[in-house]
């Protein structure tokens, strides 16, 4: 029962926090890379479909309201980042940069095909999922000794 309640809290932590989760795993936990990975790529997909949706939902009652101004260094940076490189760019720094909510609320707020934005987004979370448990099980890479 501990451990599934400990997997329960690592998915859920993934679904939000990312990086934070795959770090965790990668430095403290005892089970084989690849359950890990599966783990953290699972939550993160789960986080996608529901903050992609949840999203949606939320730029559609802000949108109404014009008191919100662009005018946090942060917000800007990701406006220069949905210019520059589009809906790839955002996708590519979600999981790692910035959290998976906040990078899929404005990446639905930008783009009206939920589905294209969750293919993508849920791409990036397999992606550095691979990358960065792959790193542990193909070199068998310890981050604490």
């Amino acid at each position: 029962m501990a451990e599934f309640l400990g997997i329960l809290s690592w998915f859920l932590v993934s679904t939000v926090k990312f990086v934070v989760s795959v770090g965790a795993l990668l430095s403290f936990s005892s089970r084989p890379w690849y359950f890990d990975m599966m783990i953290v790529m699972s939550g993160g997909i789960t986080g996608v479909i529901v903050f992609t949706y949840l999203g949606a939902i939320i730029s559609k009652k802000v949108s109404k309201y014009h008191f919100f101004k662009i005018k946090y260094k942060t917000i800007r940076k990701l406006i220069k980042l949905k210019n520059g490189y589009g809906l790839m760019g955002i996708a590519f720094i979600t999981p790692v940069v910035i959290s998976i909510p906040v990078g899929c609320i404005f990446s639905a707020s930008i783009e009206h095909n939920k589905l294209r934005v969750i293919r993508i987004q849920a791409m990036s979370v397999i992606i550095w999922s691979a990358v960065l448990f792959g790193l542990k099980g193909l070199f068998n890479v310890q981050i604490v000794p």
